[in-house]
């Protein structure tokens, strides 16, 4: 761990327990903090109480609060499964964040929550053109309120995910069968009656600037720029992101009568650190992560 981190290396030491975004955030933290070390002549395994004092504060000049306790959460779930001291239950690492945490009150926006009425704004705008564009796009942001998706996970999906049952469609993803709502059930046949493809197909693909649709899967960009396009389609355009459909998603469950746990489940979540956060129990929130984080599974990417 001394040396450049891969991917395949962190994968191994978590036993295979993490997406591979989580990661990708693992490795880029870890090597920051290695490359830090290197600099200053020092250890980094195990890593001394000072180093870590003064890699947090070095961060601490152009980062967020978030980012800064990403990044003691890295360094002590790496020191805590190689079984070394954790540098950072020092009690004067422990006082460092709690100072950051009150200099950075703030510093951190939750993204925009994408709701039911958006998507309802967004409904009645696309459906006025009948082109495969809107088509893809509106079946698109269905699927990602109803099923609270990852961009990762529409991405992966194929046409072989959907199954048709009664007179609903199921998408299924991971372990869990997602019934689309009858709107959402109609837009999406829409969509594959104009797109087709064999079973193994990407469910969503690329469209030319002819309106052309090809055989291969939408990118991460292409899928981001969708949703930055959701926003400028309301009546009063908003910023959205990847995150901003899993926020909403999980917000109308909580609204719906849904319990933190059930939510949990629904989308996926490894803890319910995350549901707490998004439905405004951030408070819950860091209490659940606290506690994973001294399981031995805390994660920078805080479980998504």
């Amino acid at each position: 761990m001394s040396s450049p981190v891969s991917l395949e290396a962190f994968d191994e030491l978590t036993s295979g327990v993490y997406s591979r975004n989580s990661l990708l955030a693992l490795v880029k933290d870890w090597n920051l903090f290695r490359i830090f070390c290197f600099e200053k002549q020092v250890n980094v395994l195990p890593a001394s109480t000072t180093a870590v004092r003064q890699f947090i504060e070095h961060e601490a000049k152009t980062r967020k609060f978030s980012t800064l306790k990403r990044y003691t959460v890295t360094i002590s779930l790496v020191h805590r499964l190689l079984a070394s001291h954790d540098p950072i239950a020092n009690s004067q690492v422990r006082l460092l964040i709690a100072k950051y945490r009150l200099d950075k009150n703030g510093d951190a926006k939750q993204a925009t929550s994408f709701t039911l009425e958006h998507l309802n704004e967004l409904d009645e705008c696309l459906s006025k053109e009948h082109c495969p564009k809107n088509i893809r796009d509106l079946a698109i942001y269905f699927l990602m309120f109803e099923c609270v998706l990852k961009r990762s996970e529409l991405k992966a999906l194929t046409i072989g995910q959907v199954d048709s049952m009664e007179s609903y469609l199921h998408v299924n993803v991971q372990q869990h069968s997602y019934r689309l709502s009858e709107r959402g059930t109609f837009v999406l046949r829409q969509w594959l009656s104009i797109s087709g493809g064999a079973s193994d197909w990407p469910l969503f693909r690329a469209i030319d600037r002819h309106g052309n649709i090809n055989h291969s899967a939408m990118d991460d960009s292409s899928i981001y720029r969708v949703l930055r396009n959701a926003g400028t389609l309301i009546q009063y355009p908003a910023v959205f992101s990847g995150q901003s459909t899993r926020i909403g998603g999980a917000q109308h469950l909580a609204k719906t009568g849904h319990k933190p746990k059930e939510i949990q489940e629904f989308g996926r979540w490894l803890s319910p650190a995350m549901p707490y956060q998004y439905i405004g129990n951030r408070q819950k929130a860091e209490t659940k992560s606290k506690s994973l984080n001294q399981s031995g599974l805390g994660n920078n990417a805080s479980c998504e």
